[in-house]
């Protein structure tokens, strides 16, 4: 079993490949809006690292939540690989790996809100209110001081960021169901709310 995993909803990106339970390739970088620019490439020498006649059994993408257009450059990649190698494409969860008893993992929604993974699994939006309330301790993906910053002081781990790798390690955990159900949903990023849509300034005749 060959797999390919691609996390770009984070500015620190990755790319891992693994045969069977060994992991033979990763690569790390930092983007914040240019994430083609260095995951062509690091794809490249991952498809190079197999042997002849080899080709990736699955392809692992992390869904978020995160950055959107991180993401929709990660699913349209792997649908590329996809479509050459005859892959399957599955999105997963980036932060299921992050997960940890009954933790809560946060991040900024923007909008003055924040993205919140509830032990139970359920991601939503929350006000900064309803974190400090939360009766669960906290980790985040911001940087170290950020929710002090905001009001919310219960955070025990900063920092972190889910990984290529990581994903890869969320796959081999599932049963074989799990895996067949995940495999047969459609590949998308995870929506935590609809878009944020403003209004034009000037009717579209005017303009």
């Amino acid at each position: 079993m060959i797999l390919l995993a691609i996390e770009t909803s984070v500015s620190q990106a990755s790319v891992s490949l693994w045969r069977h339970d060994a992991e033979i390739y990763t690569s790390t970088w930092v983007a914040e809006r240019n994430h083609d620019a260095f995951l062509f490439p690091a794809l490249q020498q991952a498809l190079d690292a197999l042997s002849d006649g080899e080709q990736p059994d699955y392809i692992l993408i992390g869904a978020g939540p995160g950055s959107y257009g991180g993401v929709r450059v990660a699913l349209a990649a792997g649908v590329g690989i996809a479509t050459v190698t005859g892959a399957k494409l599955v999105a997963l969860e980036s932060w299921a790996q992050l997960a940890d008893g009954d933790a809560c993992v946060v991040a900024d929604a923007r909008r003055g809100g924040w993205t919140v993974r509830l032990p139970d699994g359920k991601i939503e939006v929350m006000s900064t209110a309803q974190v400090q309330a939360l009766a669960h301790p906290i980790y985040t993906t911001e940087a170290a001081g950020v929710l002090d910053n905001r009001g919310i002081t219960s955070a025990r781990k900063e920092n972190l960021h889910p990984t290529a790798s990581g994903i890869v390690c969320t796959w081999l955990a599932m049963t074989p169901e799990q895996q067949a159900t995940a495999a047969s949903r459609p590949a998308e990023p995870i929506y935590v709310r609809p878009p944020h849509i403003t209004a034009s300034v000037r009717k579209p005749w005017e303009i």
